[in-house]
């Protein structure tokens, strides 16, 4: 009994002396907490992945604390980088957008009948006036024949583009001659008058009109417009304009005619203007 004591007493201290004998075998220190961190402080990114990685030595489970703390940071990381791809891709939609832009202001460059009207519009106005629309202009245009730039006293829209820019500082003396007749300089009046009559006044235009809308060819126009007399109180160049006095809306003369021809050209109207055209009211000796 007394052999039994003695070991029931040994027991607890041997215990004790081998716990201590494995704890310096193993290097394992005792816990202990630093005075100088502060619950919940993020702001020394370096002290925390130094705490986390002696803690990941210490214990496993604290380890993978550690992990997912960085995998935390890391995935922050992640988003600032989508950001920035977002931002990237704004960016070149934006310039994509603004390059479509300027490509929309990059339009056709004008045609010949677009330049001549502005010009004549812009030039010739008030008694020079010589279409009283820009779409009228554009439709006239259409019949006349283009030529080229080097054209003189040719029945064309080059011709007419010159003079027409010339009438930006002699309106009274070039207007005339860049409209649709030609007054001598861009073909004759009833060189003029006539090449629209062929393409605007024909027996399909006026069919079922009773009185005389078209000639047989421009032989036949050529003839009738050269045997026009003179007409003492018509007026003496062409105009589009209502209010000019004497009017080109009215008369026996190649002027009236014309006003006629380019009012059914523009209005689509071949059947209801021909006639006056062909020398019929209102174009008669007043």
């Amino acid at each position: 009994m007394k052999t039994v004591r003695q070991f029931a007493l040994l027991g607890p201290i041997a215990l004790l002396t081998l716990s201590a004998a494995c704890t310096q075998m193993l290097g394992i220190q005792d816990a202990w907490v630093d005075p100088t961190l502060t619950a919940g402080s993020h702001s020394d990114h370096s002290s925390a992945g130094a705490s986390s990685g002696t803690a990941g030595q210490s214990s496993g489970g604290t380890s993978g604390a550690g992990s997912v703390a960085g995998s935390s940071h890391n995935h922050s990381g992640g988003s600032v980088n989508k950001a920035g791809a977002n931002s990237g891709g704004a960016s070149a939609g934006s310039d994509g957008e603004m390059a479509g832009a300027a490509g929309a202001d990059i339009g056709q460059p004008p045609t010949l009948c677009e330049n001549y009207c502005d010009a004549v519009l812009k030039n010739c106005t008030g008694k020079y006036e010589q279409y009283r629309t820009r779409g009228q202009c554009l439709e006239v245009c259409k019949l006349l024949p283009p030529g080229t730039p080097s054209d003189g006293n040719t029945n064309s829209v080059e011709c007419r583009l010159r003079q027409a820019r010339f009438a930006e500082a002699e309106a009274f003396l070039y207007c005339k001659t860049s409209g649709p007749l030609g007054a001598g300089k861009c073909g004759s009046n009833c060189e003029s008058y006539c090449s629209l009559m062929g393409s605007t006044c024909t027996a399909s235009s006026t069919a079922g009109n009773v009185e005389l809308s078209y000639f047989e060819n421009t032989q036949a126009c050529m003839s009738d417009c050269n045997a026009i007399p003179d007409d003492p109180t018509g007026p003496t160049q062409y105009s589009s304009s209502a209010t000019v006095e004497p009017s080109s809306l009215v008369g026996n003369n190649v002027y009236c005619r014309t006003y006629h021809a380019t009012a059914g050209i523009e209005q689509d109207a071949a059947s209801e203007h021909c006639p006056h055209a062909m020398g019929g009211d209102p174009c008669i000796a007043q």
